[in-house]
């Protein structure tokens, strides 16, 4: 049994940064965890919708980023832009 684990997300896109949270079993599952779990009207805020982050999800898993430990990213590209998003192993004790 795998131990879940907390990651924090952090969104880059359009000018905005979005950072959240989500617990998983690994990078993916956490940044599946925390798209479900970010609101509709959040979104429409950010000029993004849920689909297209969700494909970007599925399309490519989260890369560890050279040099960095406990830090993954993935980017994408939606109607408007390139999103950047980065997954961050976090100690949920602090």
């Amino acid at each position: 049994m795998t131990e879940r684990k907390l990651y924090t997300i952090i969104a880059e896109y359009n000018g905005g940064t979005y950072i959240g949270q989500s617990f998983g079993d690994s990078p993916a599952a956490a940044l599946s965890g925390w798209l479900s779990s970010v609101q509709d009207v959040q979104l429409a805020g950010w000029g993004v919708t849920r689909q297209e982050l969700t494909t970007i999800a599925k399309e490519d898993d989260p890369v560890a980023v050279s040099g960095c430990v406990g830090v993954w990213c993935v980017t994408g590209s939606v109607k408007r832009g390139l999103v950047l998003i980065n997954v961050v192993a976090t100690d949920a004790s602090t």
